[in-house]
């Protein structure tokens, strides 16, 4: 088969918006010609069913296709044409099904997390047979195989990772969960391989840059990847956390595979936890360290330029501690610290140009690992607290006296006035600092898998401020800076023209999350009271106990209703009706006066 991977930008026959009038599962019947099925089933016409049937069709998620976010399905979404999906950062629930079956199409998916599926045979995620899957920017996570394959099984088919995350996704299993669905012992598929992806194209390829394979589970061999046959070129990469019941807990090759500048560490399995080849596999400018039952097993084809920390399949290159820094980023990444035997340590004919965040390498000079390092990264950490704790020491005399007696002034002016345009501190004072951080700034990973938006460390003697991001939605949390680990403080957040804005009273780090983080429940939403507010039903909908969709509904409240709030939280207001307080989500509400 030949290749045949759509571009992010490759040209469109027809655009098709999932939104009330037309669902998912619409949208993919009419991209494939299918008839759809009511309700929801006012979608536009689909390539495969027009007449000139020029190319691919786009299916673009749009927030009224969803339910806060998530898109639950009720059955496989089957793709027989050339589909594009933009999923806009939204989610697809399998509720114990597969979530895509790719037969004889090619299936392109865009920033989008395909979560909790299951299979009774391979692909609990996404199965590709004979086609081609491409994922940008997108998450497979939670999904479950009884055969091989938790995440993505792809059989005589191309598959493109970029920018992505394979995750905790788990293959033997026999039960979908939460589910009745079961396969017996006597059903049950005899090939468990690829706990995250199963690869098997004989005349096909697997390509991986900028992405991350982590905490997949095989109840067989290959828990990150497993490679049947083919071609697989993997870059850029980071392979940790995956463990397997046989070989190769993070990568079983058994086909033809590259592997450069990829970090692959503390996999488990029972031979070659991090690498087990069984037939040709070169690997240049990568770290093997800290895999339980041997870092490599096999033997490789080439051995160029890496860190095999155990010195197995014959290593007699580096094999020192690589001094990596904690995991961040999404995908999750670890970076080398300085100092690290690492740091330019790459062989300069296999360097690549840039690392698994998009960051320049050197070209004679590239460390090895899928992460370069960043020079003052970690420096700058130590000089925020230092400077914090200056500025607190100045500020103990009110009269402008420090503590050793003598006078200070204020310094000249804020590193606040030079964010970023997307970021605002108006009006700083001068001993307020700020500098806009990326996810290694960050560094907690339940902000960072959840995909923060933008993040700014505000340190040196905090008053209160407001901090606004330019971004039309989104929740801003504070990492507390006075707790270690940092504590998530969710914050009162507004919209103030095209900003969302909050306000900070001590030092840490702002983060704009995604519109949905509170409603996950992982921190709590704020609760702030509201006078003069008053909010009209836009549609029927339920009263609730709680703030949250998963608490007890306490009664309908009819369109057109009018009733006053009394409190809200970000998304969701407190009203009484019919003799019940409870809470309607802010979504279907139209509101009147003073509801921020």
């Amino acid at each position: 088969m030949a290749i045949l991977l759509l571009q992010a930008g490759a040209a469109l026959a027809a655009d098709i918006n999932v939104d009330a009038d037309c669902s998912l599962a619409n949208a993919i019947r009419s991209a494939n010609g299918d008839d759809q099925v009511a309700p929801g089933n006012s979608c536009e016409v689909g390539d495969a069913a027009a007449a000139d049937n020029t190319g691919s069709d786009t299916v673009t998620i749009t927030e009224a296709g969803t339910v806060e976010g998530t898109i639950a399905l009720e059955a496989t979404l089957e793709i027989a044409s050339e589909v594009v999906i933009e999923g806009m950062g939204f989610v697809l629930d399998g509720d114990g099904n597969r979530i895509f079956a790719v037969q004889g199409g090619s299936l392109t998916v865009k920033d989008l997390t395909v979560t909790d599926g299951w299979a009774d045979s391979n692909g609990g995620g996404i199965l590709a047979i004979d086609s081609q899957l491409a994922l940008y920017n997108s998450v497979v996570r939670h999904n479950y195989a009884a055969g091989a394959g938790g995440g993505i099984a792809a059989i005589n088919s191309d598959v493109l990772l970029i920018d992505s995350l394979v995750s905790s996704n788990e293959t033997g299993v026999w039960a979908a969960p939460g589910s009745e669905q079961t396969v017996s012992e006597d059903d049950a598929p005899a090939d468990t391989f690829g706990g995250g992806i199963y690869f098997n194209g004989l005349d096909n390829t697997f390509i991986s840059d900028k992405s991350g394979l982590s905490d997949n589970i095989s109840a067989g061999a290959g828990a990150g990847i497993y490679v049947a046959q083919g071609s697989a070129t993997i870059s850029n990469t980071t392979i940790s956390g995956n463990s397997a019941a046989a070989m190769g807990g993070g990568i079983l090759n058994r086909g033809d595979a590259t592997l450069t500048h990829v970090t692959i560490i503390e996999n488990r399995a029972e031979a070659g936890a991090g690498i087990y080849d069984e037939n040709t596999l070169a690997l240049y400018n990568s770290i093997l360290t800290g895999n339980a039952n041997g870092d490599c097993g096999g033997e490789l084809e080439a051995n160029i330029g890496n860190l095999i920390r155990d010195g197995s399949c014959e290593h007699v290159g580096l094999s020192a501690d690589p001094q990596l820094l904690l995991l961040a980023g999404a995908p999750a990444y670890y970076a080398p610290n300085l100092g690290s035997p690492v740091i330019d340590a790459g062989d300069s004919a296999h360097c690549l140009a840039n690392d698994q965040r998009g960051i320049l390498r050197a070209p004679d000079a590239c460390d090895i690992g899928a992460a370069e390092h960043e020079a003052g990264a970690f420096s700058f950490q130590i000089q925020s607290a230092i400077a914090a704790q200056a500025a607190a020491e100045a500020s103990a005399d009110a009269d402008g006296v420090s503590g050793d007696g003598e006078s200070w002034e204020e310094p000249a002016g804020s590193l606040c006035n030079s964010l970023p345009v997307h970021i605002i501190l108006a009006d700083a004072p001068g001993y307020t600092h700020c500098r806009e951080v990326d996810a290694a700034g960050v560094g907690n990973n339940t902000l960072i898998d959840y995909g923060f938006i933008y993040a700014v460390d505000i340190f040196g003697q905090i008053d209160s401020l407001e901090a606004c991001f330019v971004h039309d939605s989104g929740t801003i949390v504070l990492l507390d800076a006075a707790f270690s680990p940092r504590s998530i403080v969710p914050l009162r957040t507004w919209t103030s023209a095209d900003r969302r804005c909050a306000i900070i009273d001590r030092a840490g780090t702002a983060v704009l999350m995604p519109g949905d983080f509170l409603v996950a429940g992982i921190v709590p939403e704020p609760v702030h009271d509201l006078s003069g507010c008053s909010v009209t039903v836009a549609t029927y909908l339920n009263l609730r106990a709680d703030p949250n969709t998963g608490s007890s509904i306490l009664q309908a409240v009819p369109t057109g209703a009018r009733l006053n709030a009394t409190m809200r939280t970000t998304y969701w207001f407190r009203v009484t009706y019919g003799g019940s307080q409870g809470w309607l989500h802010g979504d279907y509400l139209n509101r009147d006066g003073a509801c921020e």
